[in-house]
């Protein structure tokens, strides 16, 4: 059975997670040195079981928001501009597959294509060293037209093939 948007969404959420773990923790760590876990706990609710004693659940979304909240302090120095509005849009990504919020094509595709983004952009291993989705090299595209005898009809996408684990 083919996979659902939802679900292929949910499995690049995890494949985000596991590459910007490292990257947050190494950050935080260079900004705050020991007591970089003390500046993480400040943008965590803690009434929702993100910290346990001394331990953070670094779940997508806790990962997301310390990268938010410490942006100014931390990851101004190593992202720009653009990474930031990715961090915003995967916060509402996040929240929208959390709560179930059916997702279109389009929708799908511009999700992966921005964890793809944002995962080269912390140099993570799981954005597979691909350019990003949009590039002819990565995905390919079968056109068809409505009808021969349209030439001005929008050619309309009949199958995308995808190369990155992202898109798999």
């Amino acid at each position: 059975m083919a996979k659902s948007n939802h679900g292929r969404i949910g499995e690049a959420l995890e494949l985000l997670n596991e590459g910007l773990l490292p990257f947050v923790e190494r950050e935080l760590q260079s900004v705050y040195g020991k007591k970089w876990k003390d500046a993480a706990k400040q943008a965590i609710r803690e009434d929702r079981g993100a910290l346990k004693g001394n331990n953070i659940n670094w779940d997508t979304q806790n990962l997301l928001l310390v990268m938010w909240d410490q942006w100014n302090a931390v990851f101004r120095n190593t992202l720009g501009h653009a990474e930031r509005s990715l961090v915003s849009e995967m916060r509402d990504l996040r929240n929208h597959w959390a709560h179930q919020t059916p997702f279109s094509g389009d929708d799908a595709y511009r999700a992966l294509d921005s964890i793809a983004r944002l995962l080269t952009a912390v140099s993570a291993s799981q954005a597979d060293g691909a350019p990003p989705p949009a590039q002819p090299s990565m995905c390919s595209a079968t056109l068809s037209h409505t009808a021969p005898w349209s030439l001005s009809a929008r050619p309309r996408v009949r199958r995308l093939n995808c190369t990155s684990r992202l898109f798999r």
